[in-house]
């Protein structure tokens, strides 16, 4: 397997796990349940992932680091609207 197979490897699997976390999450806020849990699992996820890219340790594309990010504000305005109601 060729550096660049493997990396494409790495970043498809770091990208299906934050996937996995954002359902979670977003699974839990349509059911009304406890957010705090996978919201922090998703951040944490999309937080690494981020930084790996940031460090050049892997390559994401704009549209896939844009998407990320997008992610992270709306699950943190959603945690500010139920924290304030």
């Amino acid at each position: 397997m060729t550096s660049s197979d493997l990396e494409i490897k790495t970043v498809t699997q770091e990208l299906i796990e934050v996937q996995k976390a954002l359902n979670v999450f977003r699974k839990k806020q349509k059911n009304r349940e406890s957010l705090d849990d996978a919201a922090i699992e998703f951040v944490t996820k999309a937080d690494l992932v981020i930084q790996r890219a940031e460090r050049k340790e892997i390559f994401l594309t704009n549209d896939q680091k844009r998407k990320i990010k997008n992610n992270l504000l709306r699950i943190r305005t959603s945690l500010v609207r139920n924290q304030s109601s």
